[in-house]
C-alpha cells in the first residue's frame, strides 16, 4: 500500500511528506495516510480526483484539509521508516531466560502452596490420596555458599 498510494500520489504532482498509519502490533497498515504536496492548487485536485477511487480493492476517500487545520505532529515521524517489533522474539527471550535463585525459590514457594491447597482440597472430599508431588523433588535450597571460581594466575 505505501508504494502504490507513493506512486499513485506522484502523478499529480511532488510529494513533501507522506505518513502512512501502522500498526504497532503487526505493522500493517491502519488504512489511512496524510499526504502533504508542495502546492496546495495540487492538493485539491487530488482530492477531488482520488476520491472515491477504488486502490488495492479499497474504496479511498480523499479529503482536503487546509494547512491552518492540520495539527502540528501529524507528519511527525514521517521520513523516519517504519521498524516492526518482535513482540514474539521478545516473548521468547523473557519466557526463556534463566531464572535468579529468588525467583526459582519464589516459584518453588508457590508450586508447594498450590500443592499443599491442592492436598487440603482432596482431604476434605473424603478421598484418602497420596501422591509424591513436587514437594519430593523440590530442590532443597543450599547451606553452602559458593563463590565464583576465580581465573589462575601466572606468577613470574
Amino acid at each position: 500500500a505505501v508504494v502504490s498510494t507513493q506512486s499513485t500520489g506522484e502523478q499529480f504532482g511532488d510529494i513533501l511528506k507522506l505518513r502512512i498509519s501502522r500498526s504497532k502490533k503487526t505493522a500493517n497498515s491502519k488504512g489511512y495516510a496524510f499526504i502533504l504536496y508542495e502546492n496546495e492548487e495540487v492538493a485539491k485536485i487530488v482530492a477531488n480526483t482520488m476520491n472515491d477511487y477504488i486502490l488495492c480493492g479499497r474504496l479511498l476517500k480523499c479529503l482536503y484539509i487546509p494547512m491552518s487545520r492540520v495539527h502540528k505532529d501529524t507528519f511527525k515521524g514521517a521520513s523516519r521508516p517504519f521498524k516492526k517489533i518482535d513482540w514474539q522474539g521478545r516473548a521468547r527471550v523473557e519466557r526463556n531466560r534463566v531464572k535468579t535463585s529468588e525467583e526459582q525459590q519464589k516459584s518453588v514457594k508457590r508450586l508447594l502452596k498450590k500443592e499443599k491447597d491442592r492436598r487440603r482440597k482432596i482431604a476434605a472430599l473424603g478421598i484418602d490420596y497420596e501422591f509424591p508431588g513436587y514437594a519430593a523433588v523440590a530442590p532443597k535450597p543450599s547451606s553452602k555458599t559458593t563463590f565464583p571460581e576465580e581465573e589462575e594466575m601466572d606468577v613470574a
